[in-house]
């Protein structure tokens, strides 16, 4: 699973450390507490995470543009209140007892970037020694002394795109609660329709929003384009496809029970259908993250409605 957002919020742990919020670690927490107390299917854990982070990006968005940044303990907080409201008062007590500590969210530090940069990117001098430093000069304005590897490559790949000067981030301006942002109703048992390219649904899980799903496979099957494909010879597949979408979303946003669900969009088959349409190679381990966002850029510039997160399956 590839999974495309945007933002970055520091974490302020109680020694005076601090480092970026990561969904991906904070869901790794989640699924083992889950897995801990005999649940062998911890989708909770997903579904908590985006509750969470939805709340993150809300206050974010509300911070006037400053940095954003939240004590650990209120993540924390929010977690076990969702989980003891969801019904999971086992699963809150276990969580309680594994508090993160900045180590768990961010494994690489300053001084550590460039000899990562080189590993993973084969970077040579001096071009590395730049990029290390408008890393640094990144984590270091959004106070995160640690970050994850993700993090990283995401702000490298930034930098080495842009070929300029470091985007200033601005200081954190203040420290924000959370507060419990959604009560679990059902479980998340509807599974997407088979043989359709495109499914809108509306889930009132832990995290109520509306999900649309479009499955790629079956959206070229019939494609008689030659690959690679550009962004822009795709728009004639994409376009009744976004139609669809809008609509639908449109449809749903009418009943006022839905009218404030985020909209959260997964692509099904991107790495087949990027290995046969965009001349992503088998032996390639990783798909280009900057190929990755403008993909998902590209599709999301054609919709009147917004998705707050998108998943590539």
């Amino acid at each position: 699973m590839i999974e495309v957002s945007s933002g970055i919020i520091s974490i302020l742990y109680t020694d005076g450390t601090s480092a970026a919020f990561d969904p991906d670690e904070l869901r790794q927490r989640l699924e083992k507490s889950c897995m801990a107390v005999g649940m062998p299917d911890p989708w909770i854990a997903g579904e908590i995470v985006l509750a969470v982070e939805y709340a993150l990006r809300c206050r974010a968005g509300n911070n006037d543009g400053n940095g954003l940044l939240i004590h650990a303990a209120d993540i924390d907080d929010c977690v076990s209140r969702i989980l003891e409201d969801s019904g999971y008062p086992v699963v809150s007590t276990h969580f309680r007892k594994t508090t993160a500590h900045s180590g768990d969210f961010g494994k690489l530090t300053l001084d550590t970037v460039k000899e990562y940069l080189i590993t993973k990117l084969q970077l040579a001098e001096p071009g590395v020694t730049v990029l290390a430093e408008q890393v640094r000069c990144a984590m270091a304005a959004i106070g995160a002394e640690k970050c994850s590897p993700r993090l990283v490559l995401e702000l490298a790949r930034h930098f080495r795109e842009t070929a300029a000067s470091a985007q200033k981030i601005n200081p954190v301006a203040k420290t924000i609660s959370l507060m419990n942002p959604a009560q679990k109703k059902t479980d998340l048992s509807i599974q997407p329709e088979k043989n359709t390219v495109c499914t809108v649904r509306c889930s009132d899980t832990i995290f109520p929003s509306i999900r649309a799903e479009i499955n790629l496979n079956l959206l070229f099957e019939n494609c008689t384009l030659t690959p690679p494909l550009t962004e822009l010879s795709m728009t004639g597949l994409f376009f009744p496809v976004v139609e669809k979408l809008d609509w639908e979303c449109a449809r749903l946003r009418n009943d006022p029970e839905f009218a404030e669900f985020p909209l959260i969009l997964t692509f099904r088959g991107f790495k087949d259908f990027a290995r046969k349409w965009l001349s992503y190679h088998e032996d390639e381990a990783v798909i280009p993250e900057r190929r990755i966002k403008a993909f998902s850029d590209f599709f999301c510039s054609l919709l009147r409605e917004k998705p707050f997160k998108i998943f590539l399956w």
